[in-house]
């Protein structure tokens, strides 16, 4: 049986998007607790102090300033005790698809531009085995 997903972290600059992502996260599934981190360093900051706990699933955007999801990624898959972390890429474009995916993210799909897909595409990967080793 496949990791129940309790708890993700969101890497997203935009704060729209994260907006929308909070909410068709709460009407896909309320008990999954949502972290925020606004770009990669952001996000490495958050999971390096979150050494106890760390969340089952991230969804990391591609571009962002500071650090992007690709550098976010490449770091998180080289530190040990991060790199068996899911992460699915969450960008508006397909472009970086085929690099992601070799870099190790389980998955790498475009951001909804409909919220009811939205909140269908989240309730797929959060309630499936389907990303997830079993």
């Amino acid at each position: 049986m496949a990791k129940e997903i309790r708890s993700i972290l969101l890497v997203d600059d935009d704060p729209d998007d994260r907006l929308l992502f909070e909410e068709a996260l709460s009407k896909a599934n309320g008990a999954v607790a949502l972290q925020i981190a606004i770009d990669g360093i952001d996000a490495l900051e958050k999971l390096k102090t979150g050494s106890n706990h760390f969340p089952d699933l991230i969804f990391m955007d591609v571009n962002m300033p500071r650090m992007d999801g690709i550098s976010c990624l490449k770091e998180i898959k080289r530190l040990i005790d991060l790199s068996k972390i899911p992460i699915l890429m969450y960008s508006t474009s397909s472009y970086y698809r085929s690099e992601c995916i070799s870099l190790g993210a389980i998955d790498y799909i475009e951001k909804p531009t409909d919220f009811q897909k939205l909140c269908d595409k989240i309730k797929t990967i959060i309630n499936t085995d389907y990303f997830l080793p079993a």
